[in-house]
Protein backbone atom coordinates (compact mmCIF):
# COMPACT_ATOMS: atom_id res chain seq x y z
CA UNK A 1 0.00 0.00 0.00
CA UNK A 2 0.83 3.67 -0.51
CA UNK A 3 1.22 5.84 2.71
CA UNK A 4 -0.53 8.46 3.30
CA UNK A 5 -1.02 10.81 6.20
CA UNK A 6 -5.25 10.68 7.03
CA UNK A 7 -7.28 13.82 6.11
CA UNK A 8 -8.00 13.91 9.68
CA UNK A 9 -4.95 13.51 12.14
CA UNK A 10 -7.05 12.81 15.51
CA UNK A 11 -3.99 15.55 17.14
CA UNK A 12 -2.50 12.44 18.65
CA UNK A 13 -0.17 8.80 17.96
CA UNK A 14 0.57 6.03 20.00
CA UNK A 15 4.44 6.08 20.51
CA UNK A 16 6.88 2.86 19.98
CA UNK A 17 10.10 4.30 21.84
CA UNK A 18 13.17 2.63 20.25
CA UNK A 19 16.86 2.89 21.72
CA UNK A 20 19.06 3.38 18.49
CA UNK A 21 16.23 4.05 15.40
CA UNK A 22 15.30 6.90 14.16
CA UNK A 23 12.84 7.20 11.29
CA UNK A 24 12.95 10.15 9.09
CA UNK A 25 10.19 11.22 6.57
CA UNK A 26 9.90 8.89 3.47
CA UNK A 27 12.47 6.20 4.51
CA UNK A 28 10.50 2.80 5.58
CA UNK A 29 11.76 1.02 9.00
CA UNK A 30 10.79 -3.09 8.85
CA UNK A 31 10.07 -4.19 12.53
CA UNK A 32 9.73 -7.08 14.52
CA UNK A 33 6.92 -6.81 17.00
CA UNK A 34 7.40 -9.04 19.94
CA UNK A 35 6.85 -7.44 22.97
CA UNK A 36 3.10 -7.40 24.43
CA UNK A 37 2.75 -3.68 24.54
CA UNK A 38 3.96 -3.09 20.88
CA UNK A 39 1.95 -6.17 20.04
CA UNK A 40 -1.40 -4.53 21.47
CA UNK A 41 -0.40 -1.10 20.02
CA UNK A 42 0.03 -2.79 16.57
CA UNK A 43 -3.01 -4.45 16.93
CA UNK A 44 -4.45 -0.88 17.85
CA UNK A 45 -3.28 0.81 14.50
CA UNK A 46 -4.07 -2.00 12.12
CA UNK A 47 -7.65 -1.79 13.27
CA UNK A 48 -7.34 2.13 12.93
CA UNK A 49 -5.56 4.74 10.79
CA UNK A 50 -2.43 2.37 11.04
CA UNK A 51 -0.44 5.57 12.39
CA UNK A 52 2.73 4.82 14.39
CA UNK A 53 5.04 7.18 15.99
CA UNK A 54 8.80 6.34 15.94
CA UNK A 55 10.71 8.23 18.88
CA UNK A 56 14.60 7.61 19.99
CA UNK A 57 15.29 7.26 23.57
CA UNK A 58 17.85 9.32 25.33
CA UNK A 59 20.77 7.93 27.06
CA UNK A 60 20.24 6.19 30.57
CA UNK A 61 16.71 4.36 29.19
CA UNK A 62 18.77 1.10 30.12
CA UNK A 63 17.66 1.24 33.42
CA UNK A 64 14.01 1.40 32.87
CA UNK A 65 13.03 0.00 29.47
CA UNK A 66 10.22 -2.13 30.65
CA UNK A 67 8.44 1.44 32.16
CA UNK A 68 8.48 4.36 30.65
CA UNK A 69 11.78 6.18 29.84
CA UNK A 70 12.33 9.99 28.56
CA UNK A 71 11.94 10.14 24.47
CA UNK A 72 13.84 12.93 22.35
CA UNK A 73 11.08 15.43 21.69
CA UNK A 74 10.83 15.10 18.14
CA UNK A 75 9.64 11.73 16.39
CA UNK A 76 8.27 10.80 13.03
CA UNK A 77 4.52 9.84 12.43
CA UNK A 78 4.72 6.87 10.03
CA UNK A 79 2.20 3.99 8.60
CA UNK A 80 2.15 0.51 8.16
CA UNK A 81 2.35 -0.13 4.75
CA UNK A 82 2.68 -4.17 5.03
CA UNK A 83 2.19 -6.35 7.91
CA UNK A 84 2.83 -9.85 8.74
CA UNK A 85 0.88 -11.56 11.79
CA UNK A 86 2.72 -14.50 13.32
CA UNK A 87 0.52 -17.40 14.57
CA UNK A 88 2.39 -16.56 18.01
CA UNK A 89 0.78 -12.32 18.47
CA UNK A 90 4.06 -11.47 17.18
CA UNK A 91 4.32 -9.18 14.01
CA UNK A 92 6.54 -8.54 11.17
CA UNK A 93 5.86 -5.03 9.54
CA UNK A 94 7.30 -2.00 7.43
CA UNK A 95 6.91 1.35 8.78
CA UNK A 96 6.75 4.61 6.51
CA UNK A 97 7.98 7.86 7.39
CA UNK A 98 5.50 10.47 6.86
CA UNK A 99 5.96 13.94 8.99
CA UNK A 100 8.00 14.83 11.87
CA UNK A 101 6.12 14.92 15.06
CA UNK A 102 6.81 17.32 18.04
CA UNK A 103 6.00 15.04 21.22
CA UNK A 104 3.80 16.55 23.14
CA UNK A 105 1.40 15.68 26.42
CA UNK A 106 1.10 12.10 27.21
CA UNK A 107 -2.19 11.04 27.05
CA UNK A 108 -1.75 7.03 28.00
CA UNK A 109 1.37 5.43 29.77
CA UNK A 110 0.42 1.47 29.31
CA UNK A 111 0.64 -0.44 28.00
CA UNK A 112 1.99 1.52 25.52
CA UNK A 113 2.51 5.22 25.45
CA UNK A 114 -0.33 7.83 23.52
CA UNK A 115 1.05 11.31 22.96
CA UNK A 116 -0.44 14.10 21.52
CA UNK A 117 1.87 15.92 19.65
CA UNK A 118 2.20 18.60 16.45
CA UNK A 119 3.05 17.61 12.97
CA UNK A 120 5.69 19.89 11.49
CA UNK A 121 6.38 20.01 7.95
CA UNK A 122 9.04 21.26 6.00
CA UNK A 123 9.87 24.92 6.33
CA UNK A 124 11.00 27.09 3.51
CA UNK A 125 11.86 30.62 3.51
CA UNK A 126 10.07 32.12 0.44
CA UNK A 127 12.96 34.20 0.16
CA UNK A 128 15.46 31.39 -0.44
CA UNK A 129 13.64 29.29 -2.93
CA UNK A 130 15.96 29.52 -5.35
CA UNK A 131 18.64 29.16 -3.06
CA UNK A 132 17.23 25.77 -1.52
CA UNK A 133 16.85 24.57 -5.04
CA UNK A 134 20.48 25.38 -5.83
CA UNK A 135 21.71 23.87 -2.67
CA UNK A 136 19.49 20.62 -3.31
CA UNK A 137 21.43 20.39 -7.04
CA UNK A 138 24.65 20.66 -5.00
CA UNK A 139 23.85 17.57 -2.76
CA UNK A 140 22.30 15.53 -5.58
CA UNK A 141 25.98 16.27 -6.82
CA UNK A 142 28.10 15.44 -4.23
CA UNK A 143 25.51 12.35 -2.89
CA UNK A 144 26.11 10.89 -6.33
CA UNK A 145 29.92 11.56 -6.00
CA UNK A 146 29.81 9.78 -2.28
CA UNK A 147 27.68 6.87 -4.01
CA UNK A 148 30.64 5.87 -6.52
CA UNK A 149 32.98 6.04 -3.66
CA UNK A 150 30.75 4.27 -0.65
CA UNK A 151 29.25 1.28 -1.34
CA UNK A 152 27.60 0.74 1.91
CA UNK A 153 26.23 3.84 1.20
CA UNK A 154 25.22 3.23 -2.66
CA UNK A 155 22.29 1.45 -2.43
CA UNK A 156 20.30 4.11 -0.49
CA UNK A 157 21.58 6.78 -2.10
CA UNK A 158 20.79 5.77 -5.39
CA UNK A 159 17.22 5.03 -4.37
CA UNK A 160 17.25 8.51 -2.41
CA UNK A 161 18.61 10.30 -6.15
CA UNK A 162 16.44 8.53 -8.45
CA UNK A 163 13.31 9.47 -6.45
CA UNK A 164 12.63 12.88 -7.84
CA UNK A 165 12.08 14.06 -4.22
CA UNK A 166 11.60 17.31 -2.94
CA UNK A 167 14.51 19.04 -1.66
CA UNK A 168 13.67 18.12 1.86
CA UNK A 169 12.71 15.15 1.38
CA UNK A 170 15.67 14.30 -0.36
CA UNK A 171 17.65 15.29 2.57
CA UNK A 172 15.98 12.98 4.84
CA UNK A 173 16.17 10.04 2.93
CA UNK A 174 20.10 10.50 2.05
CA UNK A 175 20.42 11.02 5.76
CA UNK A 176 18.43 7.65 6.36
CA UNK A 177 21.08 6.06 3.79
CA UNK A 178 24.08 7.30 5.94
CA UNK A 179 25.63 4.61 8.44
CA UNK A 180 25.63 7.00 11.51
CA UNK A 181 25.02 7.00 15.02
CA UNK A 182 21.29 7.54 15.92
CA UNK A 183 22.08 10.77 17.94
CA UNK A 184 23.81 12.19 13.97
CA UNK A 185 20.13 11.24 12.71
CA UNK A 186 18.05 12.76 15.90
CA UNK A 187 19.86 15.87 14.54
CA UNK A 188 18.73 16.30 11.60
CA UNK A 189 14.98 15.03 11.88
CA UNK A 190 14.60 18.10 14.44
CA UNK A 191 15.62 20.10 12.03
CA UNK A 192 12.60 21.55 10.32
CA UNK A 193 14.02 24.41 7.62
CA UNK A 194 14.91 22.61 4.73
CA UNK A 195 17.99 24.81 4.21
CA UNK A 196 20.09 24.27 6.92
CA UNK A 197 19.11 20.70 6.40
CA UNK A 198 20.65 20.65 3.32
CA UNK A 199 23.65 22.35 4.79
CA UNK A 200 23.82 19.46 7.04
CA UNK A 201 23.56 17.09 4.93
CA UNK A 202 26.56 18.11 2.23
CA UNK A 203 28.73 18.68 5.01
CA UNK A 204 28.02 15.55 6.37
CA UNK A 205 28.48 13.66 3.04
CA UNK A 206 31.86 15.64 2.39
CA UNK A 207 33.14 14.80 5.78
CA UNK A 208 32.74 11.04 4.64
CA UNK A 209 34.11 11.55 1.39
CA UNK A 210 37.08 13.07 2.69
CA UNK A 211 37.66 10.75 5.32
CA UNK A 212 37.37 8.01 2.46
CA UNK A 213 39.73 9.92 0.23
CA UNK A 214 41.95 9.98 2.82
CA UNK A 215 42.30 6.63 3.49
CA UNK A 216 42.72 5.84 -0.24
CA UNK A 217 45.73 8.30 -0.22
CA UNK A 218 47.48 6.47 2.44
CA UNK A 219 46.85 3.21 0.93
CA UNK A 220 48.64 4.48 -2.16
CA UNK A 221 51.41 5.77 0.11
CA UNK A 222 52.20 2.48 1.58
CA UNK A 223 51.15 3.88 5.04
CA UNK A 224 49.26 1.63 7.65
CA UNK A 225 45.65 2.54 7.97
CA UNK A 226 42.72 0.26 9.33
CA UNK A 227 39.19 -0.06 8.80
CA UNK A 228 36.69 1.52 10.85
Amino acid sequence: MTAELPVFFPGQAPVFALPATVLLPGARLPLHIFEPRYREMTKRALGTDRLVAIALLKPGWEGDYEGNPPVYGMATVGQIIMEQALPDGRFNIVLEGLVRFRVGEMVQAKPYRVAKGELLHDRIDPLEEESVRTRALHLHAVATRLSVEDFSFAAAANRALSAGAAPGRLADLLADGLEVDASVKQKFLEEVDVGRRLDAMVAALKARLAGIEEKQRKQEDGEPWQWN
